[in-house]
C-alpha cells in the first residue's frame, strides 16, 4: 500500500531508529525506497534489516545532493499506491501506517493525508480532520504540511510532475518543495486531509548559531519567495510575508528576520525574472523537465 521514499545524505547512524520503527509496524504493507546521495557505502549495512525482511524496494544511488531530485528518483521506482517521504532521521509509532491505511481506506474521496508531526509546535488546522482548504494553503494557513507528514496517492503526485527540482534543500531556492507540491495538488482539485491521529516523529532542529542565522534563514527563505511568484499568490500574502519577519523578530533575532525577508524578496524577484515557465513530465527514464516553448524532455 505504501512506498516510503527516504532520501539520505551525509550521515548513516540516524537511520537506525527509522529502520527499527518500520520493523515494528503493525501494518507491513509497505516498501522502502532509499534515494542515497552519499559518495560511499555508509548506509548499505544499515539497510540490511529491510533487505532481509523483503521491505527494501530499491536502493538508488544518486551523484549529487538535491532533495527534490532524490525524491523524484524514488517516485520513479516506487510501486505503492501511496507514497510518503520520511526523512532519514524520522521514526514512526508502531501503528502509524495502520492508522494511515484505515484513514485512507475509509475516505475514498481523499487523495492523501497530512499526519501530525509530534515534536513540532501546533499550527492552526493541525488538529482538524477536514480537507486542507485551497484558499487557506495559499495564505500559508493550511496547517503543517512538512514533507515528513505527507502520505499521498502516487498517481496524483506524478500527475503534477512530482517535486520541482529547482526548489528545496541543495538548491538556490533552499526550501518549500513540499508546500509547492501541496499547492500544485490542491490547485488540481486533489483532496488532502489532516489526520492528527497519524503520528510521525522527527526531532525539531535547534536554532543555528547567532552568527550563522542570517545566511541560513536567507537561503531557506528564497524557496518561499519562489512560491509567491510560481503560484501567483495574492499581493497581500506576499507583502505580509516580506514584512512580518522584520516585525516579529526584534532584538537579537533581528538578523534571522532580516535574512528571511531578504531571502523571500530574492526568491520572488529571481523567479519572476529568471525562471522558465516549465513543467515536469514523466519520461521513460523518470521525471524530466519540458519547457513551455516545447523543448523535448
Amino acid at each position: 500500500m505504501f512506498s516510503l521514499i527516504v532520501a539520505t545524505y551525509g550521515r548513516a547512524e540516524v537511520l537506525k531508529p527509522l529502520v527499527a520503527s518500520l520493523a515494528a509496524q503493525s501494518c507491513q504493507s509497505f516498501e522502502v525506497v532509499v534515494a542515497d546521495q552519499n559518495p560511499d557505502d555508509r548506509v548499505v549495512m544499515l539497510l540490511e534489516p529491510l533487505r532481509a525482511a523483503g521491505r527494501l524496494g530499491a536502493h538508488i544511488r544518486l551523484p549529487e545532493p538535491n532533495l527534490s531530485a532524490a525524491r523524484n528518483a524514488g517516485l520513479a521506482a516506487a510501486k505503492g499506491q501511496y507514497v510518503a517521504f520520511p526523512d532519514d532521521d524520522c521514526w514512526y509509532d508502531p501503528d502509524t501506517l495502520a492508522l494511515a491505511a484505515a484513514c485512507l481506506s475509509s475516505a475514498t474521496d481523499l487523495d492523501g493525508l497530512a499526519a501530525r508531526w509530534a515534536e513540532a509546535p501546533l499550527e492552526p488546522g493541525d488538529l482538524s480532520t477536514g480537507p486542507i482548504s485551497p484558499s487557506a494553503i495559499r495564505m500559508f494557513r493550511g496547517g503543517n504540511v512538512a514533507s515528513i507528514t505527507l502520505m499521498l496517492k502516487r498517481d496524483a503526485v506524478l500527475s503534477v510532475g512530482g517535486f520541482d527540482e529547482r526548489i528545496g534543500v541543495g538548491r538556490w531556492y533552499g526550501s518549500g518543495e513540499e508546500t509547492d507540491l501541496v499547492l500544485a495538488l490542491v490547485a488540481r482539485g486533489y483532496r488532502i486531509a489532516h489526520a492528527p491521529e497519524v503520528i510521525v516523529h522527527h526531532a525539531v532542529a535547534g536554532a543555528p548559531r547567532h552568527d550563522a542565522r542570517f545566511g541560513q534563514e536567507r537561503a531557506r527563505a528564497r524557496g518561499t519567495g519562489a512560491l509567491y511568484a510560481k503560484h501567483r499568490l495574492p499581493a497581500w500574502v506576499i507583502a505580509r510575508g516580506l514584512l512580518a519577519p522584520l516585525l516579529a523578530t526584534p532584538g537579537p533575532d533581528l538578523a534571522a528576520g532580516a535574512g528571511r525577508s531578504l531571502g523571500r524578496l530574492e526568491g520572488l524577484m529571481r523567479w519572476y525574472l529568471a525562471e522558465q515557465p516549465a513543467r515536469q513530465v514523466m519520461g521513460p527514464t523518470g521525471l524530466q523537465v519540458e519547457t513551455k516553448r516545447g523543448n523535448k524532455p
